[in-house]
């Protein structure tokens, strides 16, 4: 059985001296919650987007369950949740999710009971009657219901608790242990490392491009330490 995904020393350059990756391998098996941490700048969104074929990489290469990921059948299986999530202010929320339905190509019939079960998974039923009246929480909870909308075999999370209360976050974790009960993969990228070590089974840590460790949490944290201070002492060591 092929991974999820599998990165093959992946490289990104920008204009100029910047590297937005250096050389990246990693390989994240079905069914695992993998995060990717490091501090801003480290090239986690880019490698995000090299994952969903929104950047093309300088050399190296990436596949989702083993095809390429630039096929558009490889990305038919991935949901995505952004960083900075966008929706036409002047849809609801149900009409939102009916966009995003056809776009993947729901039917009619099965399109209509799963916006509704969305909508209820992210406390979305009573919300306001147009997007422009949500709140920045809101807006990231729609963008986790549209994401899961297709059922998807992987999901990318580009800092999906951001903006969210306690009470959404823990929804959020929910969501995650959910697809993980039924065999999806997700893919998180976060800063809050307290809630990482919650709900990832694999960890890898980048810091300038370059992969300075990956593992499971139990591999990576010692005992009577946090993921935090492992996560600071390696960035300290590498250098700012």
């Amino acid at each position: 059985m092929a991974p999820a995904v599998e990165v093959a020393k992946l490289v990104k350059h920008y204009r100029g001296s910047h590297r937005g990756l250096n050389g990246i391998d990693l390989t994240v098996g079905e069914g695992e919650v993998f995060a990717l941490l490091g501090p801003n700048g480290a090239g986690k969104t880019t490698f995000v987007k090299c994952l969903l074929a929104l950047l093309r990489p300088t050399s190296g290469s990436i596949s989702l369950f083993g095809e390429p990921a630039g096929n558009p059948g490889a990305r038919r299986g991935v949901g995505f949740v952004p960083e900075t999530p966008r929706f036409p202010d002047f849809l609801s929320a149900q009409e939102v999710l009916r966009l995003h339905g056809r776009l993947i190509g729901l039917p009619h019939d099965d399109l209509k009971l799963r916006i509704s079960e969305r909508l209820e998974a992210v406390d979305l039923t009573d919300a306001p009657k147009r997007v422009k009246a949500f709140s920045k929480g809101m807006i990231r909870r729609l963008a986790l219901a549209q994401a899961l909308l297709g059922s998807p075999r992987l999901v990318i999370m580009d800092e999906p608790t951001a903006d969210l209360d306690p009470i959404g976050r823990r929804n959020v974790r929910n969501e995650i242990a959910g697809l993980k009960d039924q065999g999806a993969t997700v893919v998180l990228n976060s800063h809050l490392l307290s809630e990482v070590e919650r709900v990832s089974d694999h960890v890898a840590i980048v810091h300038q491009g370059r992969l300075l460790a990956e593992g499971g949490i139990d591999q990576l944290v010692p005992d009577g330490q946090d993921l935090e201070s492992v996560f600071v002492d390696l960035i300290e060591k590498a250098g700012n």
